[in-house]
């Protein structure tokens, strides 16, 4: 009995003596795991060309970085507006480090913002600004964006000798997002200045529905006998109405210039449908934001707003 004793004795004391070597190591896997950065980038949308190029430059930053890990959400459509603000919340609610984050939410994604910057979890904005105070927005300038296509508008209708007296038409993604309104009021502020002659009609909404811009699109070529050009304003937009012109064959008579570059829309410049398209670096947009997401993260102060650059771009150009 004593002998038993004494040996459970002596396996305690050599139980106790192994614990801090487990808990030495336990210890290091913990620390491994906080030093992982954990980056929730959010898009807007997952059937879009534009976003799956945001998604590329998060992905390439979480490549070359082996102490960062990007996980990507998003609802299906830029449409699913309640889909987005709940994909948020339980982001939020799932504590990553940072948050990199493009929304049409608008007003709907502040309660969540504000709540992750009060848990001390940077967020970015990049692509569309959320009503409120947030680490940094990444963006084009979209202003810029919107003259550089009216811009080119003016300068096409010059080369088809089409006289600058008619009517000019925006096909609009979204209503009520910064992004739009800024390209759309960019491109009409310059259109007057350069054209003043020239009819610009109320930008016509489509709900980011490539379908609904080519109905609106032929809609506007028979209601306007004096239809000049249409202005799209982001990649869906120009999708359905290059198909539009292209069915109707106007792509001398109606000028096209649109935002973004999805294959579609390429295919319509190379073919003359669409004579020039503003392209935005959306790749450095997913890039840059999980960078300066880690930025953020170790204490860096980052300038509210980054320009993430735009391009013209014409079928010479390909």
């Amino acid at each position: 009995m004593h002998k038993r004793t004494t040996g459970l004795l002596m396996m305690l004391v050599v139980l106790c003596m192994m614990a801090p070597v487990f808990a030495g190591g336990s210890q290091e896997a913990v620390e491994t795991d906080s030093d992982q950065i954990e980056i929730a980038l959010i898009i807007k949308a997952t059937d879009s060309g534009f976003w799956q190029k945001v998604i590329e430059g998060g992905r390439a930053y979480d490549t070359e970085h082996d102490d960062v890990n990007v996980t990507i959400y998003g609802p299906a459509s830029e449409a699913d507006i309640e889909e987005s603000i709940g994909i948020l919340e339980n982001v939020v609610e799932s504590g990553p480090d940072a948050i990199v984050i493009a929304s049409n939410a608008g007003e709907g994604a502040v309660p969540a913002v504000d709540k992750a910057l009060s848990m001390g979890i940077p967020v970015i904005t990049v692509d569309t600004r959320i009503p409120t105070n947030v680490t940094s927005h990444l963006a084009t300038d979209n202003v810029l964006g919107g003259k550089l296509a009216a811009e080119a508008m003016v300068k096409h209708l010059d080369l088809n000798g089409i006289k600058k007296n008619g009517t000019v038409a925006i096909v609009a993604a979204v209503a009520g997002v910064d992004t739009i309104i800024e390209r759309d009021n960019g491109f009409i502020d310059r259109l007057r200045v350069l054209a003043p002659e020239i009819t610009i009609l109320e930008p016509r909404y489509v709900a980011n529905d490539i379908a609904k811009s080519m109905t609106t699109a032929e809609d506007m070529i028979t209601t306007y006998d004096d239809l000049i050009g249409i202005y799209a304003d982001n990649n869906h937009t120009g999708d359905g109405v290059a198909r539009a012109i292209e069915q109707a064959g106007l792509q001398d008579e109606v000028i096209v210039v649109a935002f973004d570059d999805d294959e579609d829309e390429i295919i319509a410049l190379r073919d003359g449908v669409i004579k020039t398209l503003i392209i935005q670096d959306q790749f450095n947009m997913g890039y840059a934001g999980c960078a300066n997401a880690v930025k953020a993260v170790r204490g860096a102060t980052l300038p509210s707003f980054i320009d993430t650059g735009v391009k013209v771009t014409e079928k010479e150009d390909l």
